[in-house]
Protein backbone atom coordinates (compact mmCIF):
# COMPACT_ATOMS: atom_id res chain seq x y z
CA UNK A 1 0.00 0.00 0.00
CA UNK A 2 1.34 3.54 -0.92
CA UNK A 3 2.08 5.87 1.64
CA UNK A 4 -0.25 8.03 0.68
CA UNK A 5 -2.98 6.00 0.96
CA UNK A 6 -1.91 4.85 4.26
CA UNK A 7 -1.76 8.43 5.42
CA UNK A 8 -5.64 9.08 3.58
CA UNK A 9 -7.11 6.20 5.62
CA UNK A 10 -5.38 7.74 8.57
CA UNK A 11 -6.94 11.03 8.24
CA UNK A 12 -10.59 9.66 7.61
CA UNK A 13 -10.16 7.26 10.53
CA UNK A 14 -9.26 10.55 12.67
CA UNK A 15 -11.85 13.25 11.12
CA UNK A 16 -13.94 11.65 9.50
CA UNK A 17 -15.62 9.26 11.37
CA UNK A 18 -17.84 9.58 14.84
CA UNK A 19 -17.30 8.06 17.80
CA UNK A 20 -20.06 5.43 17.66
CA UNK A 21 -19.90 5.47 21.82
CA UNK A 22 -20.88 9.00 21.87
CA UNK A 23 -24.56 10.19 21.95
CA UNK A 24 -25.60 13.36 21.22
CA UNK A 25 -27.39 15.54 23.27
CA UNK A 26 -31.82 16.37 22.17
CA UNK A 27 -31.82 19.86 20.41
CA UNK A 28 -34.97 20.42 21.86
CA UNK A 29 -33.73 22.07 25.41
CA UNK A 30 -36.93 20.63 26.78
CA UNK A 31 -35.74 16.84 25.87
CA UNK A 32 -32.42 18.07 26.82
CA UNK A 33 -33.20 18.92 30.25
CA UNK A 34 -35.27 16.04 30.77
CA UNK A 35 -32.58 13.72 29.29
CA UNK A 36 -30.41 14.37 32.50
CA UNK A 37 -32.80 12.99 35.24
CA UNK A 38 -31.92 15.92 37.05
CA UNK A 39 -34.60 16.26 40.32
CA UNK A 40 -32.55 17.33 43.25
CA UNK A 41 -30.76 20.33 42.26
CA UNK A 42 -29.52 23.88 43.42
CA UNK A 43 -29.78 26.75 40.70
CA UNK A 44 -29.60 31.04 41.33
CA UNK A 45 -32.62 32.92 40.10
CA UNK A 46 -33.12 36.55 40.04
CA UNK A 47 -37.30 37.50 39.39
CA UNK A 48 -38.17 40.82 38.14
CA UNK A 49 -41.08 42.39 38.01
CA UNK A 50 -43.62 44.65 39.91
CA UNK A 51 -43.67 42.38 42.55
CA UNK A 52 -42.00 42.14 46.40
CA UNK A 53 -38.36 40.57 46.98
CA UNK A 54 -37.99 41.73 43.26
CA UNK A 55 -34.56 41.50 41.72
CA UNK A 56 -32.99 39.96 44.96
CA UNK A 57 -31.05 37.19 43.36
CA UNK A 58 -32.09 33.53 44.92
CA UNK A 59 -30.36 30.04 45.36
CA UNK A 60 -32.91 27.67 45.38
CA UNK A 61 -32.63 23.92 46.85
CA UNK A 62 -34.65 21.52 44.41
CA UNK A 63 -35.68 18.26 46.00
CA UNK A 64 -37.53 15.58 44.18
CA UNK A 65 -38.72 18.47 41.82
CA UNK A 66 -40.27 20.52 44.76
CA UNK A 67 -38.27 23.75 46.06
CA UNK A 68 -36.88 22.80 49.78
CA UNK A 69 -35.31 25.95 49.88
CA UNK A 70 -35.24 30.12 49.19
CA UNK A 71 -32.19 32.09 50.71
CA UNK A 72 -31.58 35.39 49.67
CA UNK A 73 -27.49 35.50 48.14
CA UNK A 74 -26.92 38.78 49.37
CA UNK A 75 -27.18 37.89 53.19
CA UNK A 76 -27.76 34.51 53.56
CA UNK A 77 -31.28 34.78 54.91
CA UNK A 78 -33.60 31.96 54.25
CA UNK A 79 -37.06 33.06 52.98
CA UNK A 80 -40.46 31.91 54.25
CA UNK A 81 -43.96 31.47 52.23
CA UNK A 82 -45.03 33.77 50.66
CA UNK A 83 -41.92 34.35 49.13
CA UNK A 84 -40.83 30.91 48.35
CA UNK A 85 -43.74 30.53 45.96
CA UNK A 86 -42.32 33.47 43.69
CA UNK A 87 -39.68 31.42 42.61
CA UNK A 88 -39.75 28.38 40.10
CA UNK A 89 -38.14 25.20 39.52
CA UNK A 90 -36.68 24.56 36.33
CA UNK A 91 -39.87 22.15 35.55
CA UNK A 92 -41.84 24.97 36.57
CA UNK A 93 -40.53 27.54 33.72
CA UNK A 94 -40.86 24.85 31.43
CA UNK A 95 -44.25 24.43 32.31
CA UNK A 96 -44.73 28.27 31.55
CA UNK A 97 -42.94 28.02 28.08
CA UNK A 98 -44.91 24.72 27.40
CA UNK A 99 -48.35 26.41 28.27
CA UNK A 100 -48.06 30.02 27.91
CA UNK A 101 -51.65 30.56 27.34
CA UNK A 102 -51.92 34.03 25.89
CA UNK A 103 -48.39 35.52 27.89
CA UNK A 104 -46.32 36.16 25.21
CA UNK A 105 -42.63 34.76 25.86
CA UNK A 106 -39.18 35.70 25.24
CA UNK A 107 -36.96 32.83 26.18
CA UNK A 108 -33.26 31.85 26.03
CA UNK A 109 -31.57 27.91 26.95
CA UNK A 110 -28.76 27.16 28.55
CA UNK A 111 -26.51 25.66 26.41
CA UNK A 112 -25.42 22.28 28.67
CA UNK A 113 -28.80 21.28 30.30
CA UNK A 114 -31.17 22.91 28.33
CA UNK A 115 -33.26 25.16 31.18
CA UNK A 116 -34.27 28.16 30.82
CA UNK A 117 -31.69 30.88 31.57
CA UNK A 118 -33.87 34.09 30.78
CA UNK A 119 -37.75 33.99 30.93
CA UNK A 120 -39.64 36.82 30.16
CA UNK A 121 -43.05 36.50 30.32
CA UNK A 122 -45.37 39.59 28.36
CA UNK A 123 -42.03 41.68 28.13
CA UNK A 124 -43.90 44.52 26.43
CA UNK A 125 -45.43 45.14 29.84
CA UNK A 126 -42.19 45.75 31.57
CA UNK A 127 -42.30 47.87 34.02
CA UNK A 128 -46.11 47.90 34.52
CA UNK A 129 -47.47 44.92 36.45
CA UNK A 130 -48.46 42.46 34.70
CA UNK A 131 -44.65 41.31 33.51
CA UNK A 132 -42.42 38.93 35.08
CA UNK A 133 -38.49 38.24 33.61
CA UNK A 134 -36.80 35.08 35.20
CA UNK A 135 -33.19 34.98 34.98
CA UNK A 136 -32.05 31.61 36.30
CA UNK A 137 -28.12 30.35 35.97
CA UNK A 138 -25.88 28.40 38.38
CA UNK A 139 -27.05 24.90 38.12
CA UNK A 140 -25.39 22.45 40.06
CA UNK A 141 -26.46 18.65 40.72
CA UNK A 142 -27.30 17.72 44.37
Amino acid sequence: MSRKILIGILLLSAFGCEDQGSQSLPLDPYERWKSYGLHDYMIDQVRVCFCPEVGDAMRITVRADTIASVVRLSDGSTMSYPVTTYYLTVDSLFGIIRNPGTDSLVVTYNETYGYPETLDVNPQLHPVDGGVLYTTSNLRRR
